[in-house]
């Protein structure tokens, strides 16, 4: 808008196409396909002028043109009803007795939120933990919650803890048509003309973050870089238990594969390397089949020497606990470094005049994957984890000096694929798994990742000198 005598002058429809006309560029061409109406709505949607928020959208809503346009050149990116957040909540029965949850049972979360079962009834025998599935009461974005929240399971208070492992993100409200407008724009931008499976990575990633789509639109399959049917897709997604994971887990998979593809994907073999999973979502009351790769985890063991210099006043028994603190923090940061999972691992601690002493510490993995698929890296960035300014205030009688030794043995858990072994100084300190000849198949790095169990590791904090 026009400022006039430091007011802003609103321009009716007509004045603002005719000074964006007048003010183009000569190389901006009008034509049917890009008429004014939809640069100007552009323009009000990207927010490029100034001008009334609420008062941007309902004039681009008014340009009949602009609407249908916007539906007719994405039909495989449809646009957005109000969404009710869904997920699922992890329960655990410790009460002695099988529990049933009924069907559209409330259960609130920490934050006020309210959400309900399904439509079936759940059991929870004693003892078991079991992931319900759940929906947002109110449909929106108000329904949307951060993992790890509490929940309450309305009239079952003894059923705990519940909580969501993953967060719930997908509730969204009806998108107007600048808001639309804005969506498709910002997609383009970034992916290229827009189609089916750049609208299903595009979203797939607001979940999971690792997840790649590859499409092959001729008729002979393809095999490099991944396997990929004739007229079909393969999306591999890395996903928090991999090859393990569960229908609650990978669900919001099958309801974006559904909604934003027209076809139904063929790729429905596996093999040792090429691990796929399937599903089906009802459409219309049509079944329709869905497949895609998930990521596997690849198994490390490892084994590292870390000496320190101890605190001469110091007890004993404090000093090994600060050394069992010392290797707790380092595996916290391995598995913010690649992933990891619940388990136990044994650290020896050795002064050079005690005997040496070996304690069980127990982990706590991270319920969402780190890292990335087919990574690439160094045994010296993994030693380079070991030492951390945050650990000094909660090992006071511990100053860590340096990483005598470490070694990394990596094994695709794979018929006919050799282990890796990396060690510090050694013949292979580098691993690119993209390259790599531990992937003797040529095919299969693609849908890997690396992950931490703490039964594998073995730590030793070795004491070389006192202060």
């Amino acid at each position: 808008m026009p400022i006039v005598d430091g007011v802003f002058v609103p321009l009716t429809l007509d004045e603002a196409l005719s000074e964006i006309i007048s003010e183009a560029p000569a190389s901006i061409v009008f034509t049917p396909g890009n008429p004014p109406e939809l640069i100007l709505a552009n323009m009000f949607a990207q927010a490029s002028v100034n001008i009334d928020e609420n008062e941007g959208e309902i004039m681009a809503m008014t340009m009949s043109p602009v609407g249908a346009m916007i539906d007719l050149m994405n039909p495989n990116n449809v646009r957005k009803d109000i969404i009710a957040t869904t997920g699922y909540i992890t329960v655990t029965n410790p009460t002695g007795v099988d529990i049933v949850i009924p069907a559209g049972t409330i259960c609130p979360a920490d934050n006020g939120q309210e959400y309900v079962t399904g439509s079936l009834s759940v059991t929870v025998e004693d003892g078991e933990t079991l992931n319900v599935t759940i929906t947002a009461v109110i449909a929106g974005v108000s329904g949307n919650i951060s993992a790890n929240s509490v929940f309450t399971i309305t009239g079952y208070g003894d059923l705990t803890p519940n909580w969501n492992p993953l967060p719930l993100l997908n509730g969204d409200e009806a998108e107007s048509d600048a808001i639309y407008l804005n969506r498709i724009t910002k997609e383009k931008t970034q992916y290229g003309a827009q189609n089916g499976s750049v609208a299903v990575e595009t979203e797939i990633k607001k979940y999971y973050p690792d997840a790649v789509m590859y499409v092959n639109n001729t008729s002979t399959g393809l095999t490099d870089p991944v396997p990929v049917p004739v007229n079909g897709y393969n999306l591999v997604v890395k996903t928090p238990s991999g090859i393990l994971a569960d229908a609650t887990e990978i669900s919001e998979i099958f309801t974006i594969l559904s909604e934003r593809l027209e076809f139904v994907n063929s790729q429905n073999t596996s093999s040792d390397t090429h691990i796929v999973l399937s599903g089906s979502i009802t459409i219309g009351g049509v079944p329709l089949s869905y497949f895609f790769t998930v990521a596997q985890a690849v198994d490390m063991t490892m084994d590292i020497k870390i000496n320190v210099y101890a605190s001469e006043n110091a007890e004993t028994s404090e000093l090994i606990s600060q050394a069992n603190s010392f290797a707790t923090s380092f595996i916290n940061r391995l598995m913010q470094f690649f992933s990891g999972i619940d388990g136990e691992t044994d650290v020896i601690y050795d002064d050079g005049v005690n005997p040496p002493v070996t304690t069980t510490i127990d982990i706590t993995g991270i319920s969402a994957q780190a890292g990335t698929m087919a990574p690439a890296f160094g045994i010296g960035s993994i030693s380079a984890l070991v030492g951390d300014i945050d650990t000094m205030g909660e090992t006071p009688n511990i100053v860590f000096d340096s990483v005598d030794d470490l070694t990394i043995v990596i094994d695709p858990e794979v018929y006919g694929e050799a282990d890796i072994t990396l060690e510090l100084g050694g013949a292979t300190t580098f691993i690119d798994f993209a390259s790599n000849d531990l992937f003797s198949d040529s095919t299969s790095y693609f849908d890997r990742f690396a992950f931490i169990d703490p039964e594998k590791l073995t730590i030793t904090v070795q004491v070389v000198g006192w202060i």
